[in-house]
């Protein structure tokens, strides 16, 4: 084959494969350009009750005693004899002989004052006897004296004087009979040993402390909250009590006072619960309160009717929130009645077909396109 043949037929390879590319590429369907989509963004969302609820204050304090003494002797005496039930921790009724005083010196004391009494009770009727002889010789004389002459020939300052030394002779009996009394030391109410400080042999006084009491029939709580709870507080109303160890158990307390001053430290309001039977019976399911024991405490107010309850994290600072209306993000301005410490009371502000928004976004932006998390929904 001649080279002007060859060179033909590589010309027209060259030109078939230049036709074939061109018509593949014409042939070729051509991208066109479409609108992003929008998705939806999955959220959670809850529907809007009203309902009727008390707003609750969570608080705590440590438990005090609501009467606590050191008993001390009240004369001066030796200790001859001390009960063998006041040991620290028993629990004792009020009128409980807890020890007793030598009491010789005292008896002693009461027969002394027994015996000047019925002295000074002799000299009066002495007295007594003149003064009436000595009325019956005045009317005998019909003698016309002046009102303080009359008193002295009447013998009226003596026999004032008489009577004036029985009555201090009946105190001085009373007196002595009151020290005696006082040789016996007992209970001075319901309550339990905490410590005692003397043993027989012991000599004592006013100054003396023989026992440590406390009662245990009520003890006290103090709380504290903040000063815009207090118009809501409902002082009947029963403030529950609990602790991590009673396993879900309750107790039940009462407001006994709103104290008339703030703490100094964060201005809030302080208030004393009072808690009855805290030590509870050893066969009773109830759990002991003992005293210095911290109690976790839940402070109820007054009822809060037909009002929508939120989370308190869902309201923004300028008391407005997020919902959900018509599958799109909206905000509303609420009308707050009031702000608990975790949950809010709103009257108003959500409109129809709402749903409060659960879901925390980035950036919120009123209309963008959300879908509510159905049941089954991975968000």
């Amino acid at each position: 084959m001649s080279r002007t043949a060859q060179l033909l037929i590589t010309i027209a390879i060259l030109a078939g494969g230049v036709s074939a590319t061109m018509w593949i590429k014409n042939s070729n369907p051509k991208p066109e350009r479409k609108a992003p989509e929008v998705v939806a963004r999955l959220v959670e969302a809850r529907e809007l009750e009203r309902e009727t609820t008390r707003p609750t204050w969570p608080a705590g304090g440590t438990v005090n005693a609501s009467d606590e003494v050191s008993l001390a002797a009240q004369v001066s005496a030796r200790v001859e004899w001390i009960s063998p039930e006041a040991i620290p921790g028993a629990r004792l009724s009020k009128g409980t002989l807890l020890a007793r005083l030598e009491s010789a010196d005292f008896d002693f004391a009461v027969k002394q004052k027994q015996a000047a009494l019925a002295q000074v009770e002799a000299d009066l009727a002495v007295e007594q006897g003149q003064a009436d002889l000595a009325a019956e010789e005045f009317q005998l004389s019909a003698a016309k004296l002046s009102a303080s002459d009359r008193a002295l020939v009447m013998r009226e300052p003596q026999l004032a004087a008489a009577r004036a030394a029985v009555a201090s002779a009946k105190a001085a009996v009373e007196q002595a009979k009151l020290d005696l009394a006082r040789t016996e030391i007992r209970m001075p109410f319901d309550g339990q040993i905490m410590s005692r400080k003397v043993s027989p042999g012991s000599q004592v006084g006013s100054a003396s402390t023989l026992f440590d009491l406390v009662a245990t029939d009520t003890f006290w709580i103090e709380v504290k909250m903040p000063r815009a709870f207090l118009p809501w507080l409902d002082n009947q109303h029963a403030v529950t009590l609990s602790q991590q160890h009673w396993a879900g158990k309750t107790r039940q307390a009462r407001i006994l006072n709103v104290l008339p001053d703030v703490d100094s430290a964060d201005r809030q309001v302080k208030v004393v619960l009072a808690l009855d039977n805290p030590l509870s019976s050893p066969d009773s399911d109830v759990p002991p309160v003992l005293l210095n024991d911290y109690i976790d405490c839940v402070l109820y107010g007054r009822e809060i009717i037909d009002a929508i309850v939120m989370d308190r994290r869902r309201l923004n600072d300028d008391d407005s929130t997020w919902a959900v209306n018509t599958s799109k993000l909206v905000k509303r301005q609420l009308d707050v009645i009031y702000r608990g410490r975790e949950r809010v009371w709103i009257k108003s502000g959500f409109e129809a077909g709402d749903q409060l928004l659960m879901s925390q976004l980035d950036t919120p932006v009123i209309g963008l396109p959300l879908r509510v998390q159905a049941q089954g929904d991975k968000p």
